[in-house]
């Protein structure tokens, strides 16, 4: 989900709808509350009403529309589907309050590689990050074997683009990631090559990096106890002690009369405690979250913040037709 919201201030946003050289946004109105209205308008609608007029054009793509919102407490969560690979067909936004969805233009596509898969996406204020993944490279050899990527796009609700962010240090997919509270910094831990076309095959790694958006700037931090692909990431805990939790996937991998290839799923998690803004600590393992014996693998994890309690979001995970908890 992506929370709009904006780094401008509301006093800076009043005095630049205040000017008297701006054009006035509905005829008869102050611009302040006319943009106060404006303001309230889904973003799934942005894209049709921008051709009204040159001050809605502005308007709807400038920042004051984000912070106005911001102060008047009328943030949208937006939900991010990307049916395919995004460099083909751009991803949709589905309003859940508005029952509305709004496609989005397709990622920078480069010529060389395609089937983009097993990335993550991270929404931070009016940007949404979109992180490494699976993929074939025609500059490759084999041309049939996925590699992983380090490429990290961000897009743009003000100006409704995509632009090249800083690569991660270590290329990665199916990894754990996570948008650190109350900041502008995103943790990835783990991964590897996967691609979702083979089953049970591709590498798997142990780094972790830390990304700071307003620096875009990467920096490596202690790595995994152990290799761990597939996993999924989150964080519990208030800003005193703020754990970083890496659950589920899969290690090492073995064959069945050597021929077929097995993952070892993992039934525990690692947890990472959060000393200071800027670093971490060690990693420490938890028990397992199931007997031996009662499953072989993690089912699709969802994280979903807990508005009571911030710091204990709900885990959820999909198994067939069972849902845990």
């Amino acid at each position: 989900m992506a929370s709009q919201s904006s780094p401008s201030s509301p006093s800076s946003s009043s005095s630049s709808l205040s000017s008297s050289s701006s054009p006035p946004l509905i005829p008869g109105l102050p611009n302040d509350v006319a943009s106060l209205i404006l303001s309230f308008i889904p973003f799934s609608h942005h894209a049709r009403l921008k051709p009204t007029c040159k001050s809605w054009r502005l308007f709807l793509s400038s920042k004051t529309l984000f912070s106005s919102r911001q102060t008047h407490r009328s943030l949208s969560h937006l939900i991010c589907i990307f049916p395919q690979d995004p460099a083909v067909a751009g991803p949709y936004l589905f309003d859940p309050r508005h029952l509305a969805w709004c496609p989005l233009p397709p990622m920078p596509c480069n010529p060389h590689v395609y089937g983009l898969c097993n990335f993550t996406s991270v929404a931070i204020g009016p940007h949404l990050y979109v992180l490494g993944g699976s993929l074939f490279d025609t500059r490759s050899f084999p041309i049939d074997r996925p590699t992983p990527s380090s490429a990290v796009f961000r897009f743009d609700f003000t100006t409704a683009a995509w632009e090249y962010r800083a690569p991660m240090l270590t290329p990665r997919g199916s990894f754990a990631c996570a948008r650190v509270p109350d900041s502008d910094q995103i943790i990835v831990a783990g991964g590897g090559s996967r691609h979702t076309m083979f089953s049970a095959a591709g590498s798997r790694m142990s780094s972790v990096e830390r990304y700071d958006v307003c620096r875009d700037e990467w920096v490596a931090m202690e790595g995994l106890p152990s290799f761990r692909a597939g996993c999924v990431g989150f964080f519990a805990g208030d800003e005193e002690e703020r754990e970083f939790w890496v659950m589920g996937g899969y290690g090492q991998a073995r064959t069945i009369s050597e021929v077929v290839p097995v993952d070892e799923y993992y039934r525990n998690a690692v947890v990472m405690e959060l000393t200071s803004r800027n670093g971490g600590g060690r990693w420490r393992e938890t028990g397992d979250m199931w007997e031996g014996g009662e499953r072989m693998r993690l089912g699709k994890i969802v994280v979903v913040d807990n508005e009571v309690d911030p710091a204990q979001p709900g885990v959820f995970m999909l198994a067939g037709n069972d849902i845990f908890r």
